[in-house]
């Protein structure tokens, strides 16, 4: 999964503007490419695509 895909699939707070991971975590996109670069990239973490509405 790319970078793009990865990020375009993880539920952003529209009011706070920060990325929902692990029910709680709130992210900013350098925070976010962290996660993704540790777990997604390699493999460790698998991401279930948001059902768009």
């Amino acid at each position: 999964m790319s970078w793009e895909e990865f990020k375009a699939n993880v539920y952003r707070d529209p009011q706070r503007g920060v990325y929902i991971v692990d029910d709680e975590q709130g992210l900013n996109d350098a925070e976010l490419r962290v996660v993704y670069e540790r777990y997604v990239k390699t493999g460790a973490l698998v991401v279930k695509p948001l059902e768009r509405r």
